[in-house]
């Protein structure tokens, strides 16, 4: 015969007595405290997925989920304002919307501003104020000034946009 809390008539006997009956509602107490407490982490984390979730759709939707390039401290300081920037962003994107590349129109927007090249600097101004676009497909997806030389043009011509503005893509 077994002896001790190893015996079930021990248990059963020690179960039976109001100190037993304590232990046992205060052992039944403790699990469902464990478990709430689980629940409310995973709530928790639930929540926590939810509204990262939603944050990241509102910033997609705001800012086109566009990120500005910072412009290079060891290259010369742009040449192009932020004016310039814009108007040349939006001349760039009026050649290359619609029918035709429009890359002869690209090219001569991207080779000179107040008759000196563009540097490196002020392409990267002209990129950021371009920032990301639609196409010319509805419901396609918005593109950046890089993406869209990519989509819209041919190797040979991405070659002669590398030769003017050098060292960005």
């Amino acid at each position: 015969m077994k002896q001790g809390l190893n015996n079930p008539a021990v248990i059963a006997a020690a179960a039976a007595t109001p100190t037993g009956q304590k232990a046992i509602t205060k052992s039944i107490d403790t699990a469902n405290n464990a478990v709430s407490g689980t629940l409310s982490i995973v709530k928790g984390v639930l929540g926590i997925a939810f509204f990262g979730g939603v944050g990241y759709i509102a910033y997609t939707k705001i800012f086109n989920g566009f990120v500005s390039v910072k412009e290079d401290t060891q290259y010369t300081p742009s040449n192009v304002s932020t004016g310039v920037a814009k108007a040349k962003a939006e001349a760039i994107y009026k050649a290359m919307y619609g029918a035709g590349n429009g890359f002869a129109m690209v090219k001569a927007i991207l080779q000179y501003v107040n008759g000196e090249r563009i540097n490196h600097n002020g392409f990267i101004r002209v990129y950021n104020a371009f920032g990301k676009r639609n196409g010319v497909v509805p419901f396609s997806t918005k593109m950046t000034l890089t993406e869209w030389f990519n989509d819209q043009f041919s190797e040979s011509e991405l070659l002669e946009l590398r030769l003017i503005i050098k060292d960005f893509f």
